[in-house]
């Protein structure tokens, strides 16, 4: 088998991929031996104002791609009515 001895260099984003596929097994090799944390106090009260932004966001969510069933199909505009009438 021949190996390339001048290619002791890896590119950066090969590096980077490496570090970060390193970083989730210890993270993962680390919750399997002790467990996840225990929730603290903040943790909770930083969820529920999370969830309490996404209920005042959706309102204005509601209607993103003007979905029919969300609007008043019964009201027809002047022009529509024009271009039916004739």
């Amino acid at each position: 088998m021949a190996s390339n001895n001048n290619a002791t260099e890896i590119s950066p984003v090969l590096k980077s991929f490496v570090d970060d596929l390193r970083a989730d097994i210890l993270a993962e090799e680390l919750i399997v031996e002790h467990g996840l944390l225990g929730t603290t106090e903040r943790d909770v009260e930083d969820e529920v104002s999370n969830l309490a932004s996404q209920d005042d966001r959706a309102d204005e969510d509601d209607d993103f791609d003007n979905d029919e069933n969300l609007h008043d199909m019964e009201a027809v505009s002047p022009t529509m009515r024009a271009i039916f009438e004739d």
